[in-house]
């Protein structure tokens, strides 16, 4: 049954047909006049469907036969019926965009000190290279296991308490590092801190997704990371060359993650029921016929025989008693047998893995084989993390908006590829430190603009499970190759750093170019050459 909104009042004209033809006593339409008003006839007498009220108040959208009038009117109605969602709409979200905004700054606070803190940790319990890579192995696992679980998360804690649960595991994690305890407790403590930025990045990544500029507000949220990415090793490296020793690093990290807590708690309180209109797919909620024999449908608005009034709320109830319960074990499944969602998983997989691998080890490769200043090519890794905040920052939305994230990240895919072949191929210490800023700015965008496209491709109802499984593969890749990495390079050189981000960044985008070209217009019917369905 469609429903046709009045002009005054909660209430609608309903629509019904009878195959077998129209009975005498329902009522029809005689007259159709100038100022949009529809009388109705019912056993040859004027006929009103509101009893006593007068005419005006049942004035009714215009009924047209023709189909061109009919697509004109009713878009209107399903625009109305769906809200956007902005800074200001709900009230919190300024508030709620800046928290996670800063919460992700923590998160590159804590992904970078690592690379830099790496020498000392190795002198600090006498291990190789080798062995202080279960760090970063414990990380990814925390994530995975985090993915195992994310069907359930939500259902048990809600947006708010998800979100502080997970800063709370990476609390967890802060408090025994700065410790400086056993080994083995470290690497308990980055385990338990994947899982709590497991939690807290898929919820922050569906949240951005949702709003009218997402690429904007993406854009913001992960050129803080890049901040936080870029700052970080310049802190730890002065406090440790000033005698402060590597694990007091941490104290600062745990401070930022108890007022992230904080911050979550406060600006997430009634978030459950605020952001609910954007948590279900509503395109095909707000008008939708029940009669299977009504014929063609055009604009989900078919047209129909005869006219009769229902009140409009009480058919939202009883649509709302129809909606089956949720079952958070199926929507598990659905994510799991979701193609796109494990194409895209891999795509991250082996983005993080490149660009981790490149971050931690292109200062290596320029002492070994460029005869760098020990003393300033530290700044190199640096370099590149501030490049790739600016990218997120400046390009994001741009690229967004010109050409599309799916041919963005395609071209800017290609550009980075083309500067670390040029950093390969040039031996100059200084010009490779440059050109490593430049690639920085060419991947950061690559990010946002993939949660951008994902949240088109993935259906609503399980973008948070997907996001999840999606963002432990990345961080897993940012675990694994580097540490890859660094086993070959110990036979071969550091130099293989670039080879290896040219195979992982060219298997990306192979990947990137396999999802449907959902951004591409296409008219009804119309079939795409191998050129629009690839660009």
């Amino acid at each position: 049954m469609s429903t046709i909104k009045r002009l005054d009042e909660v209430r609608v004209a309903t629509v019904t047909r009878s195959d077998s033809g129209f009975h005498s006593n329902r009522p029809h339409i005689a007259r159709v006049d100038s100022s949009q008003t529809i009388e109705l006839i019912e056993g040859g007498n004027p006929f009103s469907p509101l009893g006593n009220e007068a005419p005006n108040s049942t004035a009714l959208t215009h009924l047209n036969n023709d189909d061109a009038a009919m697509s004109d009117t009713f878009p209107d109605q399903e625009e109305h019926e769906r809200k956007v969602m902005t800074s200001k709409e709900p009230p919190r979200n300024l508030w709620r965009i800046i928290a996670v905004c800063v919460w992700n700054a923590a998160g590159g606070w804590s992904d970078a000190a690592p690379g830099a803190l790496l020498p000392h940790i190795e002198d600090y319990y006498h291990i190789n290279y080798t062995v202080v890579s279960l760090i970063w192995m414990a990380n990814a696992a925390g994530f995975i296991l985090i993915a195992c679980l994310s069907h359930k998360i939500q259902p048990w804690l809600g947006k708010r308490y998800s979100m502080v649960a997970g800063c709370g595991l990476s609390c967890i994690m802060y408090s025994i590092v700065s410790s400086g305890t056993k080994f083995p407790l470290i690497v308990f403590g980055f385990f338990c801190g994947g899982m709590g930025l497991a939690t807290c990045l898929a919820q922050g990544n569906v949240f951005l997704a949702n709003f009218d500029k997402s690429s904007k507000y993406l854009s913001f949220c992960h050129a803080s990371y890049g901040l936080g990415a870029t700052i970080s090793p310049l802190i730890a490296t002065a406090m440790v060359n000033a005698g402060i020793k590597w694990h007091y690093f941490y104290l600062t990290i745990l401070g930022l993650m108890i007022l992230n807590a904080t911050n979550f708690f406060l600006a997430f309180k009634g978030a459950d029921e605020d952001l609910k209109p954007w948590d279900t797919d509503t395109s095909h909620e707000n008008i939708r016929p029940t009669s299977e024999s009504s014929g063609t449908r055009r604009s989900q608005i078919p047209m129909e025989g005869a006219i009769g009034l229902q009140d409009f709320a009480a058919s939202r109830n009883n649509a709302a008693k129809k909606k089956p319960a949720v079952n958070h074990t199926q929507d598990m499944i659905l994510a799991l047998k979701n193609y796109k969602t494990w194409t895209i998983a891999f795509f991250l997989l082996f983005y993080q893995g490149s660009e981790v691998s490149f971050a931690g080890w292109i200062v290596t490769f320029l002492l070994d084989y460029r005869k760098g200043n020990s003393a300033s090519v530290g700044y190199v890794a640096s370099g590149f993390w501030g490049g790739l905040t600016v990218g997120r920052l400046l390009l994001t939305r741009p690229v967004h908006k010109q050409i599309g994230s799916r041919r963005g990240i395609i071209v800017l895919s290609l550009m980075a590829i083309l500067l670390v072949v040029l950093i390969w191929v040039i031996p100059n210490a200084i010009v490779e430190g440059v050109l490593s800023a430049f690639a920085g700015v060419a991947i950061g965008p690559n990010y946002p603009l993939q949660i951008t496209l994902t949240t088109r491709l993935i259906p609503r109802r399980i973008q948070v499970i997907s996001l999840t499984i999606i963002t432990a593969f990345g961080s897993s890749g940012g675990a694994i190759f580097p540490f890859l990495v660094g086993l070959i390079s110990q036979k071969f050189g550091s130099f293989v750093v670039l080879p290896i981000f040219i195979i992982l960044y060219s298997l990306m985008l192979f990947l990137w170019i396999c999802l449907p070209n959902v951004e591409r217009k296409r008219e009804p019917g119309q079939r795409l050459n191998i050129f629009q369905k690839l660009w």
